[in-house]
């Protein structure tokens, strides 16, 4: 005889851990990286899991840490809301109702209250066409905050979360798309656009596939599908604009990264590579080989002590 008992389903073990950028946190003890509908804290000690921040209904779709409080993290997703945890403790302290569905978030010290995010354009239902916007985030006592102040920076932005990035602590943003690379400075409201050409010769494929600022100068690296990295220089004078071409990787370029006092930049891309090039001598370069599978996310510590390469393997 099998005695009868109710079915119990458990949440057990492990979904994608690699479908966005992950988060180091400041003191470098944590690592946090989007997991289906959760988002998991892992100890970079232990490597053990250690908080699961559930809460979200939908696809987690990124992960930033809060700028003016390092305990705490903001995550979106496509269930329309963005949260804030302690994540130390895997506390859920507020959640913000935007109602579009987030593909991606973004924030910077200079604009405090406020985050970034890519949705869908509200007057075009197409899913394939996104704009970046600013949210105000509502100073109140309230857990769950409707919010009403948005506003529009861009339109027609990519999709994917590495083909925006924020430069000189948030003077502006540089958002590439097929062959066009935008740079929008907040102070002026003003935009410069950049265009490469269509080149299929020699086998040349010029589409921009990611995009990374420098911290303190202004300076703009882009990956390409062809596996060149640009960095412009001189992009606040649309007639002087100059670029700089770097080359080693054979196949697209996935993600750029630099670090944070900006005296290297890191690339990587299906060759599991990942690549160190020396800021201002870039003809010096570093690689650690190997790495078991495609790069698809580098991520770097505040305090520039640990690295975290993401793989196609998961």
């Amino acid at each position: 005889m099998v005695e009868q008992a109710e079915i119990r389903v458990v949440h057990q073990g492990g979904s994608k851990i690699t479908f966005r950028e992950p988060v180091i946190s400041s003191d470098s003890r944590f690592l946090l990286c989007a997991s289906g509908h959760n988002v998991k804290v892992f100890s970079t000690a232990t490597e053990e899991c250690v908080q699961e921040l559930r809460g979200h209904t939908d696809l987690v779709t990124g992960v930033l840490l809060r700028p003016s409080n390092h305990l705490q993290v903001y995550s979106c997703s496509a269930d329309g809301t963005v949260r804030l945890w302690d994540f130390t403790d895997g506390i859920l302290i507020k959640t913000y109702v935007i109602g579009y569905p987030i593909c991606s978030i973004y924030a910077s010290a200079s604009h405090d209250g406020v985050v970034f995010i890519v949705m869908p354009t509200q007057r075009d239902k197409r899913s394939d066409v996104f704009q970046l916007v600013a949210v105000h985030l509502p100073q109140c006592a309230d857990q769950l905050v409707e919010t009403t102040d948005v506003s529009a920076v861009l339109g027609d932005v990519s999709s994917n979360p590495v083909a925006v990035a924020f430069g000189r602590s948030g003077e502006y943003l540089a958002s590439a798309k097929g062959l066009q690379l935008e740079i929008y400075f907040f102070k002026k409201q003003k935009s410069y656009r950049f265009f490469l050409k269509e080149d299929h010769k020699n086998g040349g494929r010029n589409t921009f596939t990611c995009v990374a600022c420098h911290p303190k100068d202004d300076c703009v690296a882009t990956g390409h599908e062809d596996g060149k990295i640009r960095l412009w220089r001189n992009f606040n004078h649309k007639k002087e604009y100059t670029y700089s071409t770097l080359h080693w990787h054979h196949s697209a370029v996935s993600s750029l990264c630099f670090t944070p006092e900006g005296t290297n930049l890191l690339s990587g891309g299906v060759e599991s590579v990942l690549v160190q090039w020396r800021y201002g001598q870039e003809n010096q370069r570093d690689f650690l080989p190997r790495l078991g599978a495609a790069i698809t996310n580098i991520a770097v510590s505040p305090d520039g002590a640990l690295f975290c390469t993401s793989h196609s393997d998961n």
